[in-house]
């Protein structure tokens, strides 16, 4: 598509309707989006609060039962006098009594009697492994209670167990521990509490169970890692992932009469589900109002551009001198009333350019008599002014040489100055009619060595001059133009440095260019200058800054320089000072223009 189309008011117009609606679109639906899922996770984060405090009362009022089932237990008498004797004949009536306490649960726990020091001396039920060492002194210190206390999660081997118990006492004599360790699964998830938190949250939620230091966690079927969740963060919404889970929120509270903490957790993207699908509607619709916007941004936008691409096609016919075709748009809006004043317009212009051709073709008649009187005025220069002058010397040749001898001194002195002017004025006449040729000379423009140039006329104007100058030639890059007229620029040039120079001691001429943007060719010379307040002058026909007598010339060379400079696209200037020599610059067009050997 060319550039001129892309920027067409049919494309750009839609396009900013678009931009901007697109704009508002985006930012409306960024917004909402926001605040939508703010208020997603407001009502998550109150919804979790609410189950994890329900599901954490369930859990306690079990715990509470398991502790008044334990303090039930431990005193009865079996359970002390056992401790007191270890008597074998009082185990059976004791072993009944726990499983009667343990029921249904027997396969899941054991019922431990430990001596004053923890040492295990009696055991009904899954019968767990006995605890040693740093084991041990964790659940005694856990434990060592004359009531009964739920004690810890711990995992042991590949299960998670907990303690319930506490001391056995006979009045003030201490005989040892009961402890019921329970392995902590499923069964305690019953579908009472299954329903219940289904109820509360949903069915993608899930509970976690844990020590409120976060050492331990359970999903209430295994053990689980990577949750970050402690009772020391209080009751803040917890956004983390582990391993088996999706990333999710989780608000977390305490079980009463247990150092557990129980956490309701709910995936991410469950909660923030409807933002996604707000956001999906949102591009959804946004897309479809941006078509829309666009096809009627792009009717409208053609019931303009289209008479305006007539009227642009019409003023391109008119600039470029084609036939005007008149504009038929029948409307009567603002566009109309432009067509009818274009077609106005084009009327006069086309009345104007017939005008303006008439006008320069009778100008160019008078141009071309013009030039003809001054070619007839140059021939009348070249021929008829020159053969007085020829005359004029030879017939003071003539007198010279036959009554030189006889001829007073004075009268000889008027000869000679007749003779001197004579051949002043013949050199003036072929300064002008070389002034006046070079504005018709046809020009052949190549690519010039400068440097190579400029050398040349330099080296044989100098030895023509018969006097010792210095000369210096700086690296000079080349241009494009016409050879024969830039050579006369560089032997005007350095016969005026020549000739400037007659009265120093050491002349010396210097031959250079400076590069400021443009490059400007300069020759300088170290004579006897000007004033620069008639810098101007210089370059005019007849303009002389000296007398005849000092320096001789006509006062056509340096109009000749500025007239082929010009003819060039250049300019010419001169900076100076009176007895401090003078610089003449010139720019000429770069050897990289048009191509070599055609006609300019």
């Amino acid at each position: 598509m060319p550039f001129r189309k892309r920027r067409s008011l049919a494309v750009t117009i839609p396009l900013l309707m678009s931009a901007l609606l697109l704009a508002a679109l985006a930012a409306m639906s960024v917004a909402s989006y926001v605040e939508l899922r703010r208020a997603l996770v407001d009502v998550a984060t109150e919804r979790l609060r609410g189950a994890a405090t329900q599901m954490a009362n369930v859990f306690g009022v079990s715990a509470r039962q398991r502790i008044a089932a334990m303090l039930q237990l431990k005193q009865r008498p079996e359970i002390a006098a056992y401790l007191k004797s270890r008597d074998a004949t009082q185990e059976a009536p004791m072993r009944q009594a726990i499983t009667t306490y343990l029921g249904a649960a027997i396969e899941l726990a054991d019922v431990e009697l430990w001596d004053t020091s923890g040492k295990r001396v009696f055991v009904a039920g899954s019968a767990f492994s006995e605890l040693t060492d740093g084991a041990l002194a964790e659940h005694i210190a856990q434990l060592n209670s004359p009531s009964a206390v739920v004690g810890a999660l711990r995992l042991e081997a590949d299960t998670l167990l907990y303690p319930v118990g506490g001391r056995v006492v006979d009045g003030d004599e201490f005989l040892g521990y009961i402890v019921e360790r329970r392995r902590l699964s499923n069964a305690l998830q019953t579908q009472q509490t299954v329903t219940l938190l289904s109820g509360l949250i949903g069915n993608a939620a899930s509970i976690v169970i844990g020590n409120q230091d976060g050492s331990a966690w359970t999903n209430l079927s295994k053990a689980v890692t990577g949750i970050p969740i402690t009772a020391a963060g209080g009751e803040r919404l917890w956004d983390y992932e582990r391993a088996g889970m999706r990333r999710s929120y989780a608000l977390a509270a305490p079980i009463p009469l247990t150092p557990w903490i129980i956490a309701i957790e709910m995936p991410r993207a469950v909660v923030l589900a409807p933002a996604d699908r707000f956001l999906f509607r949102a591009i959804a619709i946004a897309t479809a109002v941006l078509l829309i916007a666009a096809a009627i941004g792009w009717l409208t936008t053609r019931r303009i551009t289209t008479p305006l691409l007539q009227v642009t096609e019409a003023a391109e016919a008119v600039a470029e001198s084609r036939p005007h075709v008149r504009l038929e748009i029948e409307r009567t809006d603002e566009i109309g009333r432009l067509a009818e004043s274009f077609n106005t317009m084009a009327e006069k212009v086309e009345l104007g350019r017939a005008d303006l051709e008439l006008q320069v073709e009778l100008r160019t008649s008078e141009l071309r008599a013009a030039n003809r009187e001054l070619e007839a005025f140059s021939y009348s220069v070249s021929h008829d002014l020159r053969a007085p002058l020829r005359a004029i010397a030879g017939f003071v040749q003539i007198l010279d040489e036959d009554y030189g001898e006889t001829l007073a001194p004075d009268a000889r002195h008027q000869l000679e100055r007749v003779q001197v002017n004579a051949r002043r004025m013949g050199q003036l006449i072929d300064d002008l009619l070389a002034f006046s040729q070079i504005g018709r000379t046809t020009m052949f423009r190549q690519t010039v060595d400068v440097a190579a140039l400029a050398t040349s006329v330099a080296q044989e104007a100098i030895a023509a001059s018969g006097r010792d100058i210095g000369l210096s030639v700086s690296a000079l890059p080349p241009c494009y133009g016409e050879t024969a007229l830039l050579n006369q620029v560089f032997v005007n040039l350095v016969s005026n440095a020549i000739k400037f120079t007659a009265k120093v001691p050491n002349p010396a001429i210097t031959i250079g260019c400076t590069t400021n943007g443009d490059t400007a060719y300069f020759v300088r010379d170290n004579g006897v200058g000007f004033d620069e307040r008639y810098a101007e002058k210089l370059f005019g026909v007849f303009q002389r800054l000296h007398r005849n007598d000092e320096f001789e010339g006509t006062g056509v060379g340096l109009a000749i320089v500025h007239r082929i400079v010009s003819r060039h696209g250049g300019r010419v200037w001169a900076e100076g000072k009176l007895n401090d020599g003078a610089t003449f610059y010139f720019t000429l067009p770069s050897a990289a223009k048009a191509p070599e050997g055609k006609p300019a």
